[in-house]
């Protein structure tokens, strides 16, 4: 993932699913997942994108966990955090950027 975007960032991977746990993520269930606004999200990045369904590819993973965002300081403490109640939930990008400043500076 981090080679095809080329961020310069590092990305962590949980493959075993430790971490996820022990950050309280949860898998959520077909109704949360799937619902109406996910779906409406989903058609919106299609429209935006030009892309139409014949596009898309099957999931590779378990598309019924619930994610999250986290800033983990340059010590590896985690000083923000943002557990998604559904795929379309996702905070604020300024609170993100606000985050990683202040992990930054600590």
């Amino acid at each position: 993932y981090q080679r095809r975007r080329e961020l310069a960032i590092p990305i962590l991977i949980d493959s075993d699913r430790r971490v996820y746990a022990a950050y309280g993520l949860v898998r959520g269930s077909l109704g949360q997942v799937w619902g109406l606004a996910t779906i409406r999200r989903y058609a919106q990045i299609l429209r935006s994108s030009g892309r139409g369904v014949t596009d898309l590819t099957s999931a590779t993973e378990d598309t019924r966990q619930l994610g999250g965002d986290f800033v983990i300081a340059p010590d590896g403490r985690l000083v923000w955090g943002y557990w998604s109640e559904g795929p379309a939930d996702r905070p604020f990008l300024h609170e993100v950027v606000d985050a990683v400043e202040r992990a930054g500076s600590t």
